[in-house]
Parts: structure tokens; sequence; C-alpha cells
């Protein structure tokens, strides 16, 4: 048997022999451009996740902000069923945060300076030299809800007062409280040892151990309250060594002593301004707005209030820098090259304004 030789195509041959360079290049093109398509979105979908995520932490913030000092706002000079307009509190209590219950429930201020607290009970302390200058501060005063009840009437004006419920505990020796019905008020200091059910207000710690009347179970039995909100630097920088600001609540100590001492809590990271516009019935019975410093306000026929807030969050998520401004209750706070009295960084932070109404449920 013979073999039949097997015949190539030389031309078949050297077309297996690899792609063209002008077929690489268009390979390569569209893989770049592929690879660049997926890159793209995946950018666009990681800057879009970076935005929605500050967003909502300030918003959050905001959120929480706004609900503490609106809580706080809407029982201003609350005193039980006492309206503060007709029953003027009788403070018998020592080193008392108020001797005009009225004209304290509510107060306010423009930080234009380290010396803004002057001639308040927050004169050099660390509430006065923190606070943010360009920022407002609040204070509010009010009577806060208490377990606690009278068990038997009380006979005459200097007699102990008979308390149970399940809050009788918490209280300590010298604790102040709020007694009051809806014809009259009283702020003491307790005497004895509350735990025992009897809570006596002897001159000890009181300027007087009567009472203004002899109240009977009807009667409400709460704790005071006296609170302010301002914003100070947190201490803390951002990756970019920026300050980070918050907002600030200190509460009152209420201690016997003539210099007073507070509880100051960080409530809310992010907020850079707080700014208040005061809502006063007028005689005419028409209504305006007025910011803290307006010297024509009357802070008695305050019936409402108009609280706002800068937010911003620490991560830079913007493309360029922010030069908007944020028009807030009596302040436009303009970029740091603008023209405006309070200023924000020109910086990448996303920042939101956020403005509420309040109404002063015991003044209107």
């Amino acid at each position: 048997m013979g073999f039949t030789p097997i015949s190539f195509d030389s031309r078949a041959i050297a077309a297996q022999k690899g792609l063209s360079l002008i077929e690489l290049l268009v390979a390569l093109a569209l893989s770049a451009t592929l690879i660049l398509g997926i890159f793209t979105v995946y950018m666009d979908s990681s800057q879009t996740s970076r935005l929605s995520t500050s967003l909502a932490r300030i918003q959050e913030s905001a959120r929480i902000g706004v609900d503490i000092i609106a809580r706080d706002l809407r029982m201003v000079g609350f005193q039980g069923c006492a309206d503060p307009d007709d029953v003027t509190m009788n403070v018998i209590a020592d080193n008392p945060p108020t001797s005009d219950f009225f004209a304290t429930t509510l107060r306010a201020w423009e930080v234009t300076g380290p010396n803004w607290a002057a001639g308040t009970e927050f004169d050099d302390l660390s509430i006065e030299s923190n606070a943010r200058v360009g920022s407002d501060v609040i204070a509010v005063q009010r009577g806060e809800i208490a377990n606690v009840e009278l068990t038997g009437n009380v006979t005459s004006v200097n007699a102990n007062v008979q308390v149970a419920g399940a809050d009788v505990n918490q209280f300590s020796q010298n604790d102040m409280v709020l007694i009051s019905d809806c014809e009259s008020a009283d702020l003491f200091r307790i005497s004895s040892t509350p735990s025992s059910g009897t809570w006596a207000h002897a001159s000890n710690v009181n300027s007087s151990s009567k009472l203004s009347q002899a109240y009977n179970e009807d009667s409400r039995v709460m704790r005071f309250s006296s609170t302010i909100y301002y914003v100070a630097d947190t201490g803390r920088d951002d990756s970019l060594g920026e300050d980070i600001y918050a907002l600030y609540r200190a509460r009152d100590n209420l201690l016997n002593a003539a210099t007073p001492t507070f509880q100051i809590d960080e409530l809310v990271e992010g907020v850079e301004s707080l700014q208040i516009e005061l809502g006063e019935q007028l005689p005419s019975n028409s209504f305006r707005y007025a910011t803290a410093d307006d010297g024509s306000l009357d802070m008695t026929r305050v019936v409402a209030a108009r609280i706002g807030l800068l937010v911003s969050d620490s991560e830079r998520v913007r493309d360029d820098n922010d030069q908007a401004s944020y028009d807030l209750p009596g302040e436009l706070i303009t970029a740091a090259s603008g023209s405006g009295a309070v200023k924000h960084p020109e910086d990448r932070r996303l920042r939101r304004s956020f403005i509420t109404t309040v109404t002063l449920r015991n003044r209107d």
C-alpha cells in the first residue's frame, strides 16, 4: 500500500498565526471602554451612597436635636394646672434658680462675645466661654411630672407633705420640689429624708417653712427643671483637622449652693449653629417674630418660638466646596467668602438647615 501525501494550503496556515495589530487595538479599546464604564458606574454609585449616608446622618441628627428642644419649649413655664400668667409661684427654696418664675421660664441670648451671660447664673462658667459665637442660646425652666402623689390633706401651710409613688425614692434630701394646684404653686427644698414619705420644708434649707397654702390630694408634685441649650466645639477634629461642633444641653443640678453646677451633655454631633426667633403677641393683638437681642421684645408676651439648626456631616462627600447661604430664624449664614455676619467654612461637607415653630402651651 502506498501513502497519499497530504496537501497543506500555506495561505490557511498563515491566516492562523494570530491577531493583527488593528484587531488587537480594537479589542483593547473595547475592553478599556467597558472597564471605564464599569468603574464610572461604581464610582457614581459609591458617591451616591456616600451622599445618601451623609444626608441620612444629618437628617437624623437634626430630628433628634429639634425634637429635644421643641419638647422642652412646649412645656415652658409648666406648673401643673396653675396658669403662670395668673398664678405667681411662691419660691421659698434656698439658692433657687429663679426668684421670678414667669420672667425666667424662657430666656434667649445672641452669643456675640465671651461675656454674653454676664449677670446670669451662667456667668464665668464653661457654658459661657464654650458657647459658639454667632450662635444662640436658649434657657428653659419648667416643672417635670413625677410619679409622686399626695396621700392626705396638708392641714396647714407649714405642715409636712405626705407623699407616695414609684418616684419617691428618686428624690434626695435638699432636692427642689414644685407643688401646685390650679390656684397656687410653691417651690421648696426637701429638708427631711424623702424615702420616709414625709417631705418637710423646714427653714434650714428654705427661706421660710411655710407654703403659700395647704394642698390636697388633687395637687401635683413635680421635679423642677432648669435647662440651657447651646452649640459648642466638641474638642474633636475631622479627618482634615477641622473642628467638629455639637448641640449641648446643660441641666442645673439645683444644689443648695450659691454657685450653680450643671450636668452638661452632648446631644447631637454636627450642629454648627442654633438660631431662634421669639413670637410676641402684641397689645394690638397682632403678632411678630423678633431675635433675642431685640431691645423692644417683651418676653412676657412671647407665645411661640421659631428654632433653626444648621447641621453638617464630618465626612467630606461634596465634589466642590460649599458656597451656599443658609437662612435660619433671624440669621443668614453665608460661606466664609460671603458678606454675612455669621459664616460657615467653605469645605466639602454636606450641610442642611432645619426649622420648626413651637407653640408655648403655657403662654398662649
